[in-house]
Parts: structure tokens; sequence; C-alpha cells
């Protein structure tokens, strides 16, 4: 991806332009143009908001990089047969490219909303649509600094985007308490604004609704140990009647905006090459997720394959939903020898413990360089576990127990209730240990673990083997070039 520093960010004026969707996302791109002479109309007002939503589509996020970063380190997968390596030994260092280029995401998706924010207001238009863009700014915004504080820590806290003005180019880091209160307020203020999902048409659908920004506003809460907000506002969420659990659990990342669905990062084939992806006019805006993590022997790279000890996590069952004897969402989730596989059956002995990614890998068994799915971002069924984890810290165990029964009762799932054997959940450590254990299975390769075992202070435990130490390893290191460029910018401790 081209470099872009925070001490820059006025270079991102041009890329301002871009189409990101079929539907909603589906402005003719724009050239030649500055602040001081675009922001006139309405449709001008949807191109710069579709530009903030741009930014997550790009390969650098969700499609390649994030996950490495995320899941790699992790003990669930391990990156392999490409770059990134490091990761599977918490070996990389400051200069490393994937952790430059998320950061480089996130800062261009916070300049983006930064511009909308200050030149929407001042457009003639219609004031109810105005108001919704600047709310779909506001959440994008606080959306990026989510992922920025999950995974660097104190950063940089920009506000504004002021590409005349190079007085505060080079900023220091701003505590991340700071920063999940600026979130906070964003989040609450586009609550108040957004529509639900049932009150969007058609041609908006994937944009931001009110449950989305509920939704990480109760995260934001919970990872600042809010519980008693995170457990309201999450409950919102849960009891709005505007989403449902999907009875098919192999469907979750397969039937885009399904009725689990929460907000997606939305993508779709409109032309350009199949390696594309990346932003700006005419790009064909679609992902590399299955193309990256396919089997081998199916024309993908199996980027990432799972671990012995993700497979282990999974609880035996004979029950009616069992598949082989387990929890059937280890089938949903990996590949194993000898399962259905298109026309075939899955095989890949290259690989150390012969495991591949499935979820959302289906239907397609062949190769496939880019592709349209959308990538899900937030689910009722994370919210509902969250739910259960704030429960459990404000002291209601039936409540949390229940939530977790919830998940676990989806149809095609179907595990028995908590309390079991394993999880006897007698006490508020017991439902501690379910609600990790649960988020693990049900939100296997969905980019949280990683984030969940720093957050809850068991990543020196689960990931010490792997080469974790505390506490340089609580955060990534703030990328080397940043440093170099800002002398304002401190390292992270013990990089």
């Amino acid at each position: 991806m081209k470099r872009i520093k925070i001490t820059s960010l006025i270079l991102l004026v041009g890329l301002l332009y871009v189409s990101c969707n079929d539907s909603f996302l589906d402005i003719k791109p724009t050239s030649s143009l500055t602040t001081d002479t675009f922001y006139e109309s309405a449709e001008d007002a949807q191109s710069a908001i579709n530009a903030a939503y741009a930014s997550l589509q790009l390969n650098d996020m969700y499609s390649d990089d994030y996950p490495k970063i995320v899941d790699g380190p992790s003990d669930d997968v391990e990156v392999n047969n490409t770059g990134g390596l490091e990761f599977n030994t918490w070996s990389f260092s400051p200069s490393i490219q994937f952790i430059d280029d998320v950061w480089q995401v996130c800062y261009e998706g916070i300049f983006r909303s930064n511009l909308v924010l200050q030149h929407v207001p001042e457009i003639e238009m219609d004031e109810s649509l105005k108001a919704r863009y600047i709310a779909e700014a506001r959440f994008l915004r606080a959306l990026y600094y989510w992922h920025l504080t999950s995974l660097y820590g104190n950063v940089p806290l920009i506000q504004e985007a002021n590409p005349n003005d190079l007085s505060n180019a080079r900023v220091g880091a701003t505590p991340k308490s700071d920063i999940y209160d600026f979130m906070i307020s964003d989040l609450q203020k586009a609550v108040e604004v957004l529509p639900m999902r049932s009150e969007y048409s058609s041609e908006n659908l994937g944009r931001v609704t009110r449950g989305a920004a509920q939704a990480l506003l109760g995260k934001v809460y919970l990872y600042a140990e809010n519980y008693a907000m995170a457990e309201s506002t999450l409950d919102n969420v849960i009891n709005s009647g505007e989403y449902s659990l999907v009875e098919d659990y192999s469907n979750l990342w397969v039937e885009d905006n399904n009725a689990e669905s929460i907000f997606e990062v939305q993508y779709a084939d409109i032309g350009g090459g199949t390696w594309s992806g990346q932003d700006g006019p005419g790009v064909n805006e679609s992902n590399l997720r299955l193309r990256l993590n396919l089997p081998q022997g199916r024309g993908g790279f199996a980027n990432l394959l799972p671990t012995q000890d993700h497979v282990n996590e999974y609880e035996e069952y004979s029950g009616p939903t069992a598949i082989n004897g387990r929890d059937p969402r280890l089938f949903y989730n990996v590949f194993r020898e000898g399962d259905p596989f298109g026309d075939t059956q899955y095989s890949e002995t290259w690989t150390p413990l012969g495991y591949t990614m499935k979820k959302g890998m289906l239907p397609y068994t062949g190769p496939e360089d880019a592709n349209a799915r959308n990538i899900p971002i937030i689910r009722l069924g994370d919210v509902i576990l969250m739910a259960a984890e704030a429960a459990n810290q404000n002291d209601k165990p039936d409540k949390a127990i229940d939530y977790l029964n919830r998940v676990r009762n989806r149809p095609s799932v179907d595990m028995p209730d908590y309390p079991t054997t394993e999880y006897p959940v007698s006490n508020k450590q017991e439902i501690f240990e379910a609600i990790v254990h649960e988020r693990r299975v049900e939100l296997a390769f969905e980019y949280q673990r990683l984030h969940d075992l720093r957050r809850w202070g068991l990543a020196e435990e689960e990931l010490g083997p792997l080469g974790y130490e505390a506490p340089k390893h609580r955060y990534f290191p703030i990328p080397q070039a940043e440093v170099d460029i800002n002398s304002e910018l401190e390292q992270n401790p013990a990089y």
C-alpha cells in the first residue's frame, strides 16, 4: 500500500473520490478536485462518506494483513506459506510491513471521516440526510480508533483534517482511556441519529445502522471495563428485534447481510483486475480472503492454518447435531481429513496437521483470485457473548448463563445447555471460563481471540509457549517509520 504518514495526511485529499459498492457505494469517481471546490451538493456529501467506508475494503485490512496480525500470533492459527511467519513466534520487529499497513489504513479512514465531519455540515442539502452522513462518519471514525487502540494502545488522536495547516502534523500519543472517551462520545451521538436497519431502503443496505453504533459502543464500554454501561447498551441491540441468530451456523460468512449481521464490509465485483480490491477509481471492489485461505489443493494459498490447540477446544458431544462426536462448529470452522469438499473429499497432506480454515470458504471449491463476498465485522452472536461477559461481571449469573445458552442453542449447533461436566458454571470464575471457551469456538477466525486474551490478562499464560512476553506484547509496536518521522511519537515499551 502507498505510504500515508500522519505527518503527510494532507496528501489524502486526492483519495476521496472512490466508488465502493454496486448498491449504496456506486458514485462515479471524480478527479482534480480540492476541499475548497468539492463540498457543494448532496452527491458530494455521499461521495465523501463513501470514501470513509472505502478504507475498510483495502486488502491491507480484513482480506489479508489484519487477519495475519490478529489471528497469526494467537493460539488459534499459524501463518503459513506467506509473509508474516514472524507472527507465529512473536518475533516481529517494529519495521514489519503488515503492522505498518494496518496503521496506515486506519488513519486514512480517520482522515476521510474527519473530512466528512468538517465539510458536510456546510453543504445545503436535506438536513436529515446530512445528519445521517455525519453520524455514519462518527461511527467509522470510532471503528478505526477501536482498531488502533486495540492493536497499538496509546496512539495519536487526530480530530480534524487540515490539509492546509501543518502545525499539528506531528503529534504524540493520547492515552487510550482518553480515546475511549472520544469514541464513546462519537458513538453516543451516532446512536441518536442513525436509523434502525429495518428503516433503510434496499439501496442503502450495508450502511451503518443504530444497532451497529450501539454494538460498537457496547464493545468500547466492555474494553474500558465499564460493565454496567456495556450490559445495558448491548442489551439494547439484543432486544431491538432487528437481529436474530441464523439457524445454520455455516451460513454466517456465506450469506451476505443475513439476519445476524450487524455490520459488514461490503464488496462488489464491478470490474478491474482480479488481484485488485485496492482503493481508487475503477478498481474491482472485491476481497482476496477466499483465494488467500482456500486449501492449496483447490487453488488457494492456505495462508492461515488452524492449530491443534484450537481443534482441541471443541467439546466432545454425541447428541443429534454432533459431527464425528464433536461440537458441530468444529466441522463448520475447520477442514479435516475426509470432510466433504465440493465433489470430492478434503485431503491436504502437505499441511503440518492436515487442517485448513473452512469458515466462509464454502461453497467455493476452486481457484478464485477475488470475490465479492462481504466480510462480517459485528454480528449478534458476538454481541450476546459480550453481554454475557458484562452480566457476569455485574454479578448476574443467571442472565450470563442464559445468554451463553442462546448462542449454543442455535438449531444447527444445539449443544447442551450450561452447566456441563466440563463447564459447571457454579460461580463467577466458572462462568467466565465458559465465556472464554464459547467465544473461542463461536467466533473462531473472526479476529477476536487475540484481543480477548490480551484484555483478559490471559495472553502470557496462553501464548507464552509461542513466544509472547509480558508486558512487551500487550500491544504491537508503533510502526518504526512513524516513530522515525514524528519526533513527538514514542515507540511502545520494549520494542
